[in-house]
């Protein structure tokens, strides 16, 4: 994001810091429908056509010296033999290949691409997403290699903004169409500015990426299922510490933080099927992006760092009591240092953030799969959540 160039409505007035969040949710949905199919399956079985044989309805269309000329063309018969036509066409279904053709009976098919009767039914789910629903919180959507249709939100200047977004497309694009145990899941993407020293993530990027590694296994104990594993090569950590600056600027590595033009992504993703996990993680990225006084990972910690972040994301191993204590002290040092920020974010999304987290660490997804409920840390009483988003701004166009 550059300095220019900041779109960002809000700025995190306490702090004085414009922010821009994001995500890429990611579905096992395919992004094809009946106009993009290049082969209609119900063709095999369609009902005209099997009326049309029962009946022998193609014999009023029939020429038989054109099926005979196509039957010693095709090497069934000899050209000077002797025999009744009718019976090869109907040995060698030739009516298929000449008077079908002709005929071309699938044109005003009634069943003809229609979803209801074709087997592949569950491939066009994307016909059934109701569009108008999410259109103002995606950039747009496309079909990605490593799993299925791939929806990117806009930049959000707001958490409020961000829960809300989250919260209605998972809704209408199905918690069962957002696996997170093998390919599929999500990227938070965050920028900001410091609007009162000028100075942007870009000024800090290094350190704001090793701070993210330095709590990664600790984020990832606390969000991420058991089943991360599963997907650990979309997210993996730098080899060794000198290696880092190189390795997070190299997409093709899939590292776990990767630094772009605009924005730095983040690729946790077993939060995103869950809005209030995911949002919760987002807040706490976000606060550890705006902490550049001090880098935490460095050449000691670097080694013990990556063996607890790769048991937990690459072998889904249980973890040894020595590593659960480490862990303990990341959380003293990551809850200090995210709090303040925390409680600015909750102030507009009205829930308790710093408690959330505290019940976070304490029942971590990835040795109880406990699912987190906003509505016990509410900051008004007797209010639903839902009503909370209502108030919130529009979201902005697009990424700086």
């Amino acid at each position: 994001m550059e300095k220019a160039k900041c779109k960002a409505k809000k700025c995190f007035s306490k702090f004085g810091i414009k922010f821009l969040v994001g995500t890429e949710i990611e579905t096992t949905l395919k992004g094809i429908n009946c106009e993009l199919c290049d082969y209609c399956h119900i063709c095999d079985n369609c009902p005209t056509c099997e009326h049309c044989q029962e009946n022998m309805d193609y014999c009023s269309y029939c020429d038989p010296n054109e099926v005979r000329d196509y039957a010693i063309r095709i090497g069934i018969i000899d050209e000077n033999q002797d025999i009744d036509i009718c019976e090869v066409c109907q040995e060698y279904n030739l009516w298929r290949d000449i008077i079908c053709q002709r005929c071309d009976p699938c044109t005003d098919c009634e069943y003809y691409r229609n979803p209801e009767y074709c087997p592949y039914s569950d491939e066009y789910l994307l016909e059934n997403i109701d569009f108008n629903r999410i259109e103002k919180y995606i950039d747009r959507y496309y079909e990605d290699g490593s799993c299925g249709l791939e929806f990117p939100t806009k930049p959000f200047s707001s958490i409020a903004e961000y829960y809300k977004a989250i919260k209605t497309i998972v809704s209408v694009i199905g918690k069962e169409n957002i696996k997170t145990t093998k390919e599929c899941g999500g990227h938070i993407n965050i920028s900001w500015i410091n609007q009162r020293t000028k100075k942007t993530w870009k000024d800090y990027k290094y350190t704001i990426a090793k701070n993210i590694m330095f709590f990664s296994d600790l984020l990832s104990y606390m969000f991420c299922s058991k089943y991360t594993y599963c997907r650990s090569q979309w997210a993996t950590f730098p080899p060794k510490y000198h290696e880092i600056e190189e390795y997070i600027t190299d997409k093709a590595n899939y590292p776990l933080v990767l630094l772009k033009s605009n924005r730095i992504e983040i690729r946790f993703p077993d939060a995103v099927n869950s809005p209030n996990n995911h949002t919760l993680l987002t807040a706490t990225l976000l606060a550890i992006s705006f902490n550049t006084k001090m880098t935490y990972l460095n050449q000691s910690n670097f080694h013990i760092t990556k063996e607890i972040y790769e048991d937990i994301r690459k072998y889904g191993n249980p973890l040894l009591e020595r590593q659960i204590n480490i862990l303990k002290d990341k959380y003293t040092i990551l809850k200090r240092i995210v709090k303040p920020y925390l409680i600015e974010f909750s102030k507009e999304l009205r829930i308790n953030l710093v408690k959330a987290l505290d019940w976070r660490f304490k029942y971590p997804r990835y040795t109880t799969m406990a699912k987190l409920n906003f509505k016990q840390f509410s900051l008004i009483k007797n209010v639903k959540l839902s009503t909370i988003a209502m108030q919130i701004q529009k979201p902005l166009l697009a990424y700086c």
